[in-house]
């Protein structure tokens, strides 16, 4: 059987979301093995292709694909399990984002994700009636081609600040995402005002995205002192290690500014005995 075949037959075997189901059939065709048969499926051939892949977090969600699928092979299960490596951005400052953002198009979908924390499909989702006073439910999220409207990655109540409720509750119907409409749509219009003449002195030549915005507003919570717990449910994971591992920022300034300063001493060592250095006071 060939390994597309088998694929189809474990994808509709299994309760997977959409976008997995997507994601899965991307990286099977990524590791070239689509038309292999599977009785060529080794972990030593996924090594070989998997590789060569220069990005470490692609090396790691290649892997976990190649587990998941042939695990009823009974192949693949000795693969390496990779920890996931955060992502580093350099952002801009908030006005610069903010002001940024009020030029796009789909400035209420991009707000959602910088002070929301929502990821883009599932800021495309949202409608007034998902709203209790300022808090947000998120229970929907559409896929990345936009054919497909089904659970977000992560369920939850998220509190927005009371503009940007205001904005949501003010949404017409003629307004709403529709199926059809993809979510690069939110992603391509942030990037190509944040690379164009005007924007790119302020950004640093950076390329601005939605999943950027989530990070900042993690990001933005934590140096505010916002107890981490809160920070968690805000971000709608199931534990704040992922909150404080991947989706906060510490920049090699400010473990610098951690480094504890030296303070001098008013005496001197003045000689040894066995382990002990004994200090004579000056003056």
């Amino acid at each position: 059987m060939l390994v597309n075949e088998y694929l189809d037959q474990v994808i509709k075997s299994r309760p997977y979301k959409y976008s997995t189901k997507q994601t899965l059939i991307k990286d099977i065709r990524r590791m070239g093995i689509w038309d292999m048969d599977t009785s060529e499926i080794t972990s030593a051939l996924i090594r070989d292709k998997v590789d060569s892949e220069s990005n470490h977090n692609s090396r790691r969600r290649l892997y976990i694909t190649a587990r998941s699928i042939f695990k009823e092979l009974g192949v693949c299960q000795d693969l390496p399990k990779l920890e996931g490596i955060s992502r580093i951005y350099d952002f801009p400052s908030q006005e610069d984002l903010h002001e940024l953002i009020d030029q796009s198009k789909y400035r209420l979908q991009l707000f959602l994700c910088m002070y929301g924390g929502l990821r883009v499909g599932e800021a495309c989702a949202v409608t007034p009636d998902k709203l209790s006073g300022d808090y947000l439910e998120v229970n929907e999220a559409y896929s990345q081609d936009g054919l497909h409207l089904g659970s977000p990655k992560t369920y939850g109540k998220v509190l927005l600040p009371h503009w940007l409720a205001e904005e949501v509750r003010a949404l017409q119907p003629d307004q709403f995402w529709k199926i059809g409409m993809t979510t690069k749509m939110v992603s391509n219009s942030i990037y190509k005002l944040s690379r164009n003449r005007k924007w790119s002195t302020r950004t640093g030549g950076k390329g601005v995205n939605p999943h950027m915005l989530r990070h900042w507003y993690a990001t933005d919570m934590i140096q505010r002192g916002v107890n981490p717990e809160i920070v968690r449910r805000q971000m709608r994971h199931k534990n704040v290690s992922t909150t404080l591992r991947i989706y906060t920022q510490v920049r090699s300034e400010e473990i610098e500014a951690s480094v504890p300063k030296r303070v001098e001493s008013t005496s001197q060592p003045t000689k040894f005995e066995g382990n002990v250095v004994l200090f004579r006071k000056r003056g």
